[in-house]
């Protein structure tokens, strides 16, 4: 199971110019090979902003983002180029130039699923997560003076709803939730939603839109969030190959949750579920519910080949106290410039904007404060995603399909120790009288064959051919002297020990059958060296006399 397919929407904003102007006196530069050409367009309810869409992407590898975010920066560059020739500035919605700056703005996300069942798990698993997400993805107003709000774009809008449960994919329970909506909302629109299902068509396979995540302001922030959603896209598809789902969060509790994380961001706490009639739990400070949601993610971001560089917008504001780092963002860098000149401000927005490598201006800025504590933060969740990747190869399935192909496998451990059997005491000796003959000798897989076998207590069991088979098998067999199972296998021992003596007293023996003059005519030295015994003369047990 690979990445799935999504589509995204960066959404920016012009300063001191009118942005269809801009849009339309751009030259926009080719797709690479395999990509679709990029969507650029203005909304007229919403002044001043651009949206530039890129659809049905893998970013599956390191090297499919790199194409992906390298076509994106170039857009956007020939975009700011094109507001510098009118006298406009091109930045990321919520930075705020002068008074004229536009307001926040969010970047939605398309990821495509299989089937319907896919559909609802992904929607669920989006919605139980999302106050995380809101939590970690918003930001307030970038400038002077600071907005410590969690997410300006949320805050202010009117057009976002929590998610509801969506217990089926299928139409018609999408008609009840569209009506609950009505009733509860006076909005019949499902895509009004911080997390919507979309439906397919002929061309287009269904899909599941995210809504609810700012815009960020830089392409390195928005790299680590398409990555992050195509990780949870992969972890439900997961799930429902092995048949799992998702409950059903209380919409009270998510209620709260979502209103805590867009007034607090990450200084959040959030309410837990509890048992029907347990103590309320302890909240869950809104950093550790993101490492929580990593943790679940590892897996999935290994099989993505995420890299601990790509991860940083992430990391740093989670784990970065855990590391001795201070938990910065790439906002806190737009601010701190704004707090020197108004120059500086625009500088830093500007490079944000269209650095695309791994980790950015953001992992730069932090390497120069404490350059061994960052590497100590990149090599921990290098370790991590290396561990988990390894476990996936590892795995139970994993270790089966090896062992099949090794040289320990079940079917040949099997068989050594049938050949134990067969030739554990003694080694290839015969098993009758007559060495190596057709019923005399010991078959290669360890089992004698059907004339004077024994059984387990050591006793000869008579060929068909013998004379007394008859009356071997209408009387019961006689017992050693002692009776019971200890003295069998006493005497068994002793035969054992007989054996061993024997095999001490004339060598190992050369294991080619030959007779052995010393000892008369009547003895085979066998392959293991086997007790004297007379020709044609059964072996039992306990020894001949």
């Amino acid at each position: 199971m690979g990445a799935t397919r999504q589509s995204f929407t960066k959404t920016l904003a012009v300063t001191n110019a009118d942005a269809a102007t801009v849009v339309a006196s751009a030259w926009m530069p080719a797709a690479p090979p395999g990509l679709s050409p990029a969507g650029i367009s203005t909304d007229p309810r919403r002044p001043g902003l651009v949206s530039v869409s890129l659809e049905n992407l893998w970013l599956g590898t390191p090297a499919a983002r790199d194409e992906a975010f390298g076509y994106l920066a170039a857009l956007v560059r020939t975009l700011a180029d094109a507001a510098r020739s009118l006298g406009g500035v091109l930045h990321a919605p919520g930075v705020r130039l002068d008074s004229s700056s536009p307001p926040a703005a969010g970047d939605p996300h398309v990821l495509f699923v299989t089937d319907g069942a896919e559909q609802e798990v992904l929607v669920n698993l989006l919605r139980r997560h999302s106050p995380a997400l809101i939590a970690l993805c918003g930001r307030g107003s970038v400038g002077v003076p600071t907005d410590r709000v969690g997410s300006r774009w949320l805050a202010d809008s009117r057009e976002h709803l929590t998610t509801r449960y969506l217990a089926s994919a299928d139409p018609r329970h999408l008609d009840h939730v569209r009506s609950d909506i009505r009733r509860r909302d006076g909005i019949a629109d499902l895509t009004r939603m911080d997390v919507a299902p979309l439906g397919g068509s002929q061309d287009r396979p269904a899909a599941v839109l995210v809504r609810c995540l700012d815009a960020q302001l830089s392409l390195t922030d928005l790299r680590a969030q398409a990555l992050l959603l195509a990780a949870l896209a992969l972890y439900a598809r997961r799930k429902v190959r092995s048949g799992g789902r998702e409950g059903n969060t209380p919409q009270s509790l998510l209620e709260k949750n979502r209103a805590r994380a867009v007034t607090q961001g990450l200084r959040a706490k959030f309410l837990q579920e509890g048992g029907r009639g347990a103590k309320p739990a302890d909240p869950v400070p809104a950093r550790e519910s993101v490492r929580r949601l990593l943790d679940e993610l590892l897996l999935p971001l290994g099989r993505l080949e995420a890299t601990a560089e790509e991860l940083v917008p992430l990391l740093v504001p989670v784990d970065g106290p855990a590391a001795g780092l201070p938990p910065t963002r790439s906002q806190d860098l737009i601010t701190a410039a704004a707090t020197r000149s108004p120059y500086e401000l625009v500088a830093t927005a500007d490079l944000l904007l269209h650095d695309t490598r791994p980790g950015g201006i953001l992992l730069d800025s932090l390497r120069r404060e404490a350059p061994g504590r960052v590497e100590l933060l990149l090599g921990s969740w290098t370790q991590r995603l290396a561990r988990a990747e390894s476990t996936r190869h590892s795995g139970p399935g994993g270790r089966r399909r090896q062992d099949t192909k090794g040289q320990n496998s079940r079917g040949q451990n099997s068989k050594g120790r049938g050949e134990g059997r067969g030739r554990g005491q003694g080694g290839d000796r015969p098993r009758s009288g007559t060495g190596g003959g057709k019923n005399g000798g010991a078959r290669s897989d360890g089992r004698s064959t059907t004339a004077d076998q024994q059984d387990r207590q050591g006793r000869t069991r008579p060929g068909r051919n013998d004379k007394d088979h008859g009356q071997h098998h209408g009387r019961q067999r006689r017992r050693p002297e002692g009776g019971g199972p200890q003295s069998e296998s006493g005497a068994r021992g002793a035969s054992g020990a007989r054996g061993a003596a024997s095999r001490d007293r004339r060598g190992d023996g050369d294991g080619d059958g030959r007779r052995d003059p010393e000892r008369g005519n009547g003895t085979i030295r066998g392959n293991g060296g086997g007790s004297p015994r007379g020709n044609g003369t059964p072996r039992n047990g306990g020894g001949g006399s």
